[in-house]
């Protein structure tokens, strides 16, 4: 029922751009033996979900991650496309967080589009998201509709009451149970309770980092976000994960609507708002996935430059201490993120920012006194 085929083709998936990564070439030094071993513990049922990493970001702010072991990822990319076949369809058009052809760039597109046929925006997002999803509210509405629409699915071998399983098993495993901390010890501390997976309920969160983490939040607030367009007949409406906007032509229409949102979030996903609720005229400009967004134009947050000054000075600095003798891996890491950083404001109006924060050359990453 889960085929070497399908699970060595989940394999690809999941270690494209991080085939040189030691856990991607660790699993591919054994490779065939570890996707047999896979095979066997998906088909006898004692498949349980390996040690996970748990370690901090510190950008935007403090946030806990936790890296799933390589093979449970490879189980990740193996279960996903199955079950996009059935919710992609469900998905509204404006839902634009881990979705193919959708994304950051897309949405401030859309956010732009309605900007300009509105005049007012209410910004909305939920308190504590990933740590506040009821575990048996997913798994119902995931039970429900697969149970319903599994006929749908095609090119796959694996049976629904395998997918309902192995999707049980995702959900209420305890990453926390063993978890390797990755970092110092006493920033851990400085975590609030209700922002850690290690002090919060058992039946309450899902771990930032995964894949699926990342589907089922979609699937967790389709719901909502058809109870938005279909019952409130929000028709400028956006959401990327749970930061989302809906844009009207008055205030007091989005003050009713905000009040229907709170009442459906907490009565059927137990979820509550964030107290910093915007209610703006569109012409002020809204703050949205690292832009402000204005009607007529489009400008990269003050954040985001900052970031890229900050990380561009401490690499010169780097090159400097180490006097010319930097490594080439170190080289590669700052072009990435400066490559991020040009793809991420090529979607805005800058055409003057390139050159005020100096972007280094390429092929000459060395030659900064021209910046």
């Amino acid at each position: 029922m889960f085929t070497f085929k399908e699970i060595y083709n989940a394999y690809l998936r999941c270690r494209k751009g991080k085939r040189n990564t030691h856990n991607a070439l660790e699993f591919e030094l054994n490779l065939i033996e570890n996707i047999c071993n896979l095979e066997t513990l998906l088909n006898t049922k004692t498949y349980t979900p390996k040690r996970s990493v748990c370690f901090l970001t510190t950008s935007p702010k403090l946030r806990e991650v936790f890296a799933a072991d390589f093979s449970d990822r490879v189980i990740h990319h193996l279960i996903v496309p199955v079950l996009e076949q059935i919710y992609e369809p469900k998905f509204i058009y404006d839902s634009y967080s881990c979705r193919v052809d959708k994304g950051i760039h897309n949405a401030t597109k859309r956010a732009l589009k309605f900007s300009k046929a509105s005049r007012y925006y209410l910004q909305l997002d939920v308190k504590n998201f990933f740590y506040s999803i009821d575990k048996n509210i997913l798994f119902q509405m995931l039970n429900r509709t697969i149970v319903k629409n599994y006929t749908k699915v095609k090119d796959t071998s694996i049976a629904l009451n395998e997918m309902l399983w192995i999707v049980h098993k995702i959900i209420f495993h305890d990453v926390t149970k063993d978890a390797k901390l990755k970092g110092d010890a006493k920033t851990f501390k400085l975590i609030p309770p209700h922002k850690t997976l290690f002090k919060i309920a058992k039946n309450k969160g899902l771990p930032i980092g995964n894949l699926t983490s990342q589907f089922f939040a979609n699937v967790y607030m389709n719901d909502f976000d058809n109870y938005c367009k279909r019952v409130l007949k929000c028709r400028k409406y956006i959401r990327y994960v749970d930061d989302f906007v809906i844009f009207e032509n008055t205030k007091e229409k989005l003050l009713d609507i905000q009040r229907d949102i709170e009442r459906y979030l907490y009565d059927n996903l137990r979820l509550e708002l964030r107290e910093n609720i915007f209610l703006k005229p569109v012409n002020a400009g809204l703050d949205f996935l690292g832009y402000i967004i204005r009607p007529h134009y489009v400008l990269v947050r003050k954040r985001v430059v900052h970031n890229f000054k900050y990380k561009k000075a401490k690499y010169i600095q780097s090159y400097e201490e180490q006097k010319g003798k930097m490594s080439l891996e170190e080289i590669k890491k700052f072009l990435s993120v400066q490559a991020s950083f040009v793809g991420h404001i090529s979607h805005a109006n800058s055409y003057n920012l390139k050159r005020k924060v100096g972007v280094l050359d390429e092929k000459n990453p060395f030659d900064y006194d021209r910046c």
